[in-house]
This record gives structure tokens, C-alpha cells and sequence, in this order.
């Protein structure tokens, strides 16, 4: 059997819009991140949809929440989805840390694979954590299409695991996935493989 997942990137958020470093910073979404969410509920209207999960950040929260008002479908929280803990570089302007921490900041910008930063979580240990709770979701909506709302780097940590990516390659063989775009994911129970289908799909 099998479980149809299409994980979603949040729209666009105040950080987004500032240029701020997020995390697990709980931003609401700006002025354009909630049109974002309506046309994204567009997008999905005549996709069946049998359950909705989301990080509990608002950003993540508020993307689908058009979606599962139209659809009359509860939104199921799950702590796992949230961000990556980006530690001391929390709620900090880019442009600033590029001054203070060149050498780090280059680094990540090249390869999209966030290390050496003070406090923060272990991108292996954000992709364990999104294993483990879309794995548990997958497993418990067999035969089933659900979404997952969460976060670009959460995210590409997660798929960076599924297909046998080294982190530090995630932004030449993941890129960027824009905000509100959808990717879908396959899980195979007799196989217990996850298998990409596409990778973010643009809804605007």
C-alpha cells in the first residue's frame, strides 16, 4: 500500500520579507504569504485530501489553513515539522550576520547546508526528526493522500535523507524550493521507501 504526501514549503513570511534568519522564531506570515495561501487553496481544491499535519508555527499554520477551511479538514500539529533551531543566529538580520560571520555565512550560502552556528540543531538530527514523524504519518494514512506543512530547510534536510544527498550538496541537487510550493513524496509500505515524485512545484 501506499501513501500519497504532498509537503509543503510555508508561503511567504515576515522573515522572508525582511530578510531575516527565522528558525523556530515564530513569524506570521506577511501580506503577500496570505494570497499565497488562498491560491494555494486553489491549487488544492480538487485534489482529495484525506488529512492535514503542520508544523505549529504560525507561517506553516496559517499556509494551509484556507486550504482546510475549504476542504472542512482539521489541522493535526506536529512538533517534528517545525524548523530548523538556528540557534544563536535566531531572529538576526542576514545582512548582519554576513559581517560578523563571513566565513560561515559564505559557506552556507554555497551549499545551502546550515553548520557552525552556536546552539543550533543539527541538520541530521531535523532530518531524523522529519523522518520519523512523516514515516509515522505515512504509515498511519495508508492508501490515503495527506499534506505536510513545514519549513525549507526541515524539508530539504528530510529529503536530503531519503535520497542519499550529502548535506553539504543540498543546494546543487535540491535547490531552492520557493515559498508555498509543493512537493510530492511516495511511501511505499512494503517497501518502507519513501520515493520523490516532484520537487517544488510552483502554485504561483
Amino acid at each position: 500500500m501506499k501513501t500519497n504526501i504532498l509537503i509543503i514549503r510555508h508561503a511567504q513570511s515576515v522573515a522572508n520579507n525582511t530578510g531575516m534568519f527565522g528558525g523556530i522564531t515564530d513569524y506570521e506570515l506577511s501580506q503577500e504569504g496570505f494570497s499565497q495561501a488562498d491560491v494555494l487553496a486553489t491549487k488544492l481544491k480538487d485534489i482529495e485530501v484525506d488529512k492535514i499535519y503542520s508544523s505549529p508555527l504560525k507561517r506553516a499554520f496559517n499556509t494551509i489553513r484556507p486550504t482546510a477551511n475549504m476542504k472542512k479538514i482539521d489541522i493535526n500539529i506536529i512538533d517534528g515539522f517545525k524548523e530548523i533551531n538556528m540557534g544563536e543566529w535566531e531572529d538576526r538580520l542576514i545582512c548582519e550576520l554576513k559581517e560578523k560571520h563571513p566565513k560561515e555565512t559564505d559557506y552556507i550560502t554555497k551549499t545551502e547546508y546550515y553548520t557552525g552556528i552556536i546552539g543550533q540543531e543539527e541538520t541530521i538530527d531535523v532530518a531524523n526528526r522529519m523522518y520519523d514523524n512523516i514515516l509515522k504519518v505515512a504509515e498511519e494514512n495508508l492508501d490515503k493522500t495527506i499534506i505536510v506543512t513545514s519549513h525549507l530547510a526541515a524539508i530539504r534536510a528530510f529529503l536530503c535523507k531519503i535520497m542519499n544527498i550529502p548535506f553539504e550538496e543540498t543546494k546543487d541537487k535540491i535547490g531552492n524550493l520557493d515559498n508555498a510550493s509543493i512537493t510530492k513524496i511516495i511511501y511505499d509500505n512494503n517497501e518502507r521507501k519513501f520515493f520523490v515524485e516532484y520537487l517544488g512545484e510552483q502554485v504561483i
